[in-house]
């Protein structure tokens, strides 16, 4: 069964768009599933099957063919009267992506769309980002928000999301809703497996798979256990304040080296890094930065953690990475953190057009408004500011602060 994704919104308006469609993201996030969606949606939308191609380059042949001559592609053609639709899955097998995206786009935008799937190595070959401007729309496709983890796993509550007063027991059963997806995260056949240890051995294997041997491969990395050490030592700090210098001393490698891991893990699309805000652009940048990982299941693979969400220590950091996730997932926005010099902190701020919104995340279920001191602090310039406290169960407006549960991130 398909299961529709929030993103299909936004990539559907290119449909009927010369530029060439390309969806991002790590391995297993569905994006070949979303091919198939696009494919119904094109069906529906009056384009016939025979104008609708899909190209695994996963299979040699179709490989061989494709870096032979781009124009290879025309073959299967069997109708020059409409537009053609050519999904290609994978397409950072090929020799040189690049130029075969560019060189049928100028000669063919008329007559095909290409809409390809490319894994992070996709990302990694500069020159596509180069070559392709203009002639691309890009699309990053992560694993399932909280909406969507409900949705594949059939809830009957769905609906209640983001209703404020809802019955008690139907509250409780977003409350397990949350706890599983803190420990097991997002991916979507890990959400679809209902046996836990079986989600557990799942996730252990993507470790296994893709970041101890994709991501390696990609990155060129030759020191397997010192890389190894450095993503978990991430994978421990998601939250807190980064320091490559403190990282690079604990491994015992060159601070170079650590800037490269960090780097790899981003490119690769593993973990997201994000700055401290300021008024100053540049003391932005030179601030030590927070990490915050792609996929909360993941995380907690690489450091073998499933345990339940009342017995472990890090149930806070695991739902401000969730909190991040549902943010960053909802409009791609612009996410930073504020630190003041008392070290007192604001844990998002969220850039938007008119309105910057300071967020703080309190993982405990309130009962009655805080202190907000620090958010009332901020100093904004040029824009409103609106301040929230996204926590687990109060509901409120108080001294210019919004309190709303971890339902509705996705109505900031």
């Amino acid at each position: 069964m398909l299961y529709s994704r929030k993103i299909l919104e936004n990539i559907q308006k290119w449909f009927f768009e010369k530029e060439i469609i390309i969806l991002n993201g790590p391995r297993q996030v569905g994006k070949t599933s979303l091919l198939k969606l696009i494919r119904k949606k094109l069906l529906g939308q009056s384009v016939s099957e025979e104008n609708i191609f899909y190209l695994n380059l996963e299979e040699i042949n179709i490989l061989s063919d494709l870096n032979d001559n781009p124009e290879n592609l025309l073959k299967y053609i069997t109708d020059n009267d409409n537009k053609n639709y050519f999904f290609i899955d994978e397409i950072q097998y090929l020799d040189n992506p690049s130029n075969f995206l560019k060189h049928l786009f100028d000669k063919y935008s008329d007559r095909i769309k290409i809409i390809a799937t490319g894994s992070s190595s996709l990302e990694l070959k500069a020159q596509l980002q180069d070559s392709l401007v203009g002639r691309k729309v890009s699309f990053l496709i992560r694993p399932l928000c909280f909406e969507e983890f409900l949705e594949f796993k059939e809830s009957n509550y769905t609906k209640y999301l983001h209703q404020e007063d809802i019955p008690l027991n139907i509250k409780e059963e977003f409350n397990k809703g949350l706890e599983e997806y803190l420990i097991f995260g997002g991916m979507p056949a890990v959400v679809l497996q209902e046996d836990y240890e079986l989600k557990g051995k799942m996730l252990r294997e993507y470790v296994g798979t893709y970041i101890n041997k994709d991501v390696r491969s990609i990155g060129k990395i030759d020191n397997i256990s010192q890389f190894n050490a450095t993503l978990k030592i991430l994978s421990s700090q998601i939250g807190n304040l980064l320091s490559v210098s403190e990282l690079s001393n604990t491994v015992d490698i060159p601070r170079r080296e650590t800037e490269d891991y960090i780097e790899i893990l981003e490119h690769t699309f593993v973990l997201d890094k994000i700055n401290s805000y300021h008024n100053n652009v540049r003391k932005q940048i030179k601030k030590m930065p927070k990490v915050y990982f792609f996929d909360i299941g993941i995380r907690n693979a690489i450091l073998n953690n499933f345990l339940p969400i009342e017995s472990r220590q890090d149930k806070g950091s695991l739902f401000e990475n969730f909190v991040f996730l549902e943010l960053k997932n909802d409009k791609g926005n612009e996410i930073f953190f504020y630190r003041t010099i008392s070290k007192s902190e604001i844990d998002f701020i969220v850039i938007k057009t008119e309105t910057i919104q300071a967020i703080e995340v309190k993982y405990r279920k309130l009962k009655k408004s805080i202190d907000s001191r620090v958010l009332r602090g901020l100093d904004i310039k040029n824009k409103k500011k609106e301040m929230f406290v996204i926590n687990r169960n109060l509901i409120d407006f108080a001294d210019g602060v919004r309190y709303i549960d971890y339902r509705n991130i996705s109505n900031l």
